[in-house]
């Protein structure tokens, strides 16, 4: 009677793994089902309140819209400082590319650390006013559109358009640089791909294959060969340094890095001795 129950038990164990084991797998394909459909808003977060515009700061800037493909327009802006984009006369610029979840019209209240340097900045898609949905191929696409409106402006030196990307953003401008010919490159708390970061939050997920929007910049360094400078945060808990360290080591000129203390990595963009870094490195 014994060795009939002993029998009977091992006979349910062995029914009962396959059955956890069928949950188990059932539930991170559901897991990964969500990752794979949820994946923009989870990447990219647009911020839902606008900044207020202080007035004083007005005059040097001229709102816009941008079409850059069918039916999608951008809204953007250009700072153009005083005293700077005469008739006759052409300047060195900045093409400016924000965060994850960055209204970039912030820049209307603070972008005086920058001090003499022109700047161009877009909303991108699916943020602020701007139209369409955002994905790695239609921010890079749009990129393209945006450089080759500003080489095409009567106030900007087309040889000397520089380009800064801000966390999510240096992924393009990382692209952006490497397939055009721009005259330097900065970027804020960069990373080598997405990958890489998305494997840190969703450490059982295959990540490589669910993302659509890869930023894969460790790919695309190699094809950067114009002076870049790199600024960290002190303390960044987004992008963590080795991430960035681990970018640098691909790039085929090395780059300028500078840590800018007590900053952090929303921080960071706004302080006024990291834009005065940024300002002096460009118009140099």
């Amino acid at each position: 009677m014994k060795y009939v129950q002993e029998k009977q038990a091992r006979l349910g164990e062995s029914r009962l793994v396959p059955r956890v084991a069928l949950s188990a797998s059932m539930g991170f394909a559901a897991y990964w089902t969500y990752l794979y459909f949820s994946q923009t808003k989870h990447i990219f977060s647009p911020a839902l309140k606008h900044h207020d515009v202080l007035t004083h700061h007005a005059h040097e800037f001229t709102e816009l819209r941008l079409h850059v493909a069918p039916g999608v327009e951008l809204e953007g802006w250009v700072r153009m400082p005083a005293g700077m984009g005469g008739a006759g006369s052409k300047a060195p610029c900045a093409v400016y590319f924000g965060g994850r979840s960055e209204d970039v019209r912030w820049l209307l209240n603070e972008a005086q650390g920058f001090k003499n340097l022109p700047l161009v900045f877009f909303n991108y898609r699916g943020y602020g006013n701007s139209q369409g949905t955002p994905m790695e191929k239609n921010l890079v696409a749009d990129a393209r559109v945006i450089y080759k409106w500003v080489a095409e402006q009567p106030w900007c030196d087309r040889n000397q358009i520089s380009v800064i990307g801000r966390s999510l953003g240096t992924g393009v401008a990382m692209q952006l640089a490497a397939s055009t010919p721009v005259h330097k490159l900065v970027l804020f708390t960069p990373y080598d791909s997405l990958i890489s970061i998305a494997k840190k939050k969703v450490p059982l997920a295959p990540v490589s294959l669910l993302l659509r929007s890869k930023f894969k910049s460790n790919e695309c360094a190699a094809n950067v060969r114009n002076p870049t400078f790199v600024l960290l945060a002190e303390n960044d808990e987004v992008v963590p340094h080795d991430s960035s360290l681990r970018l640098m080591q691909h790039f085929a000129v090395k780059p300028l890095v500078a840590t800018v203390k007590g900053t952090d990595h929303v921080s960071l963009p706004h302080d006024i001795d990291a834009q005065g870094l940024v300002s002096h490195f460009l118009t140099t």
